[in-house]
């Protein structure tokens, strides 16, 4: 060999020069990676990606860590992972991307667990260097006249919340049924949204309504009676607030509506709607909350240059019942234009052809577990690019709880980055993988061990 000049050669990614070689290195030419020493032949490799799944070719498969907002679905079979990977993306973007996380809609309870680390799985975890850690949610019990909050819920920090009577009388046809009356609430609307309580209510009333309409009379005061008696009011109910008031360390004070005012604590708000969702103002409700976070997206000094991250379990479902086109239009809103507001709607469904298109067209990346019928799956290639030979793959994804195994396919509209696990190296596709679950690292709810 000339002098000077370098031989090069690749080993598992690693370029090698005569030169450097050691008798380490000179082994794996000979033997191969067998041969190295096991204190030294791993490297680490820092991943600022988010960690969704292993490919069956032993890659990492992440979600790329940008600023821009990005919308992720998740569709598959009850039972076949769904709310698993919400709560492992939850972690993620809320410890990984730094972002404000609310959860929207426990609507069966199963969040709890999320305050623990996981101990589940851990071989998993440990296979890609990772630590359980838990989610420090708060969780949120809209106040109604039926609530009960279980003395096992009170073990973990929690708060009622009202909605603000100003609110509530702005929007008074969507938390009660009117018919004629809504005439005369219209004339009343101005004083009406000044007052702080059922008396003064009743003053605006007695004062505006003549006396030859006291039947109409009656049957306003009856509409804000039953509105003051389901305890769904601020002004009605002193320990559930519509408001509240933080302070950081150096004196800094911030005072938003109760959800705003908890992100802004660092805590992750997990609204309990089990109760909530019997009621006929279910749908408004929801509304109102999503509606308030978009707007202080670009009119609130705190969240404005902020992005959050809103998770919604089972997100068909809130369009069920009275009124459900409201809520339907509030997430809508935040599919269409999520990205210009900084929020990122993370979603999950069994059904993905009843998620409405402003929301299935602007989701860039879709995870999907075991689906049932091929109809599904043709649902869903209006949407993304799935190979002819993953189709059947779709409809026979393993789910294994108890060994940790959850197959599923990762689809996008962009590319995802992928990260060998052998090499290091990284690299970037805008194909369908298919592989398994990267599992929480907050623990998970099982059905049949109660904590």
């Amino acid at each position: 060999m000339p002098d000077g000049q370098e031989e090069e050669m690749e080993v598992h990614g690693f370029r090698l020069k005569n030169k450097m070689v050691t008798n380490n290195e000179l082994m794996v030419r000979a033997f191969g990676m067998g041969m190295v020493n096991p204190q030294t032949r791993f490297k680490k490799l820092i991943i600022k990606d988010i960690p969704m799944m292993v490919t069956q070719n032993e890659q990492i498969l992440c979600i790329p860590n940008v600023s821009e907002a990005k919308h992720i679905g998740i569709t598959g079979q009850t039972g076949t992972c769904k709310s698993l990977l919400l709560n492992a993306l939850l972690s993620w973007e809320y410890w990984l991307m730094e972002r404000a996380c609310i959860n929207l809609n426990d609507f069966q309870k199963e969040t709890f667990e999320q305050s623990l680390p996981t101990d589940s799985f851990l071989h998993v975890l440990k296979k890609i260097n990772i630590e359980p850690c838990p989610t420090p949610m708060i969780y949120v019990f809209t106040s109604t006249e039926t609530l009960q909050i279980e003395k096992k819920d009170r073990r973990f920090p929690f708060i009622k919340m009202t909605l603000p009577i100003e609110e509530v009388i702005k929007n008074i046809e969507y938390y009660h049924k009117l018919d004629k009356s809504k005439v005369y609430l219209g004339n009343l609307m101005e004083e009406l949204v000044e007052c702080n309580s059922i008396g003064e209510i009743r003053a605006v009333i007695e004062e505006n309504i003549p006396e030859k309409h006291t039947m109409m009379k009656y049957k306003l005061m009856n509409i804000f009676e039953s509105l003051f008696n389901n305890n769904m009011l601020n002004v009605s109910v002193p320990d559930a607030p519509a408001f509240l008031e933080y302070e950081n360390k150096y004196k800094e004070r911030y005072y938003n509506f109760t959800i705003q005012t908890l992100l802004r604590a660092g805590l992750v708000p997990s609204i309990q709607t089990s109760d909530l969702r019997n009621q006929e103002y279910f749908s408004a409700y929801m509304s109102f909350l999503v509606s308030s976070i978009y707007k202080d997206q670009f009119n609130d000094p705190y969240f404005k240059d902020k992005t959050i991250a809103l998770f919604v379990d089972e997100i068909d479902k809130l369009f069920l019942g009275h009124n459900g086109e409201i809520i339907k239009k509030s997430l809508s809103l935040i599919g269409t234009n999520g990205r210009a507001a900084r929020i990122c709607l993370n979603w999950s469904t069994q059904h993905y052809g009843k998620v409405p298109d402003q929301i299935r067209g602007n989701t860039k990346y879709l995870f999907v577990s075991r689906k049932s019928h091929a109809k599904e799956v043709g649902e869903i290639k209006r949407d993304f690019d799935i190979p002819k030979n993953m189709e059947k793959d779709i409809l026979n994804l393993k789910t294994d709880s108890k060994k940790g195994v959850f197959e599923i396919v990762a689809l996008t509209t962009e590319r995802f980055v992928l990260y060998d696990m052998t090499t290091g190296k990284k690299t970037y596709s805008s194909e369908a993988h298919k592989g398994y679950l990267i599992p929480p690292i907050a623990m998970h709810h099982r059905p049949d061990n109660p904590i």
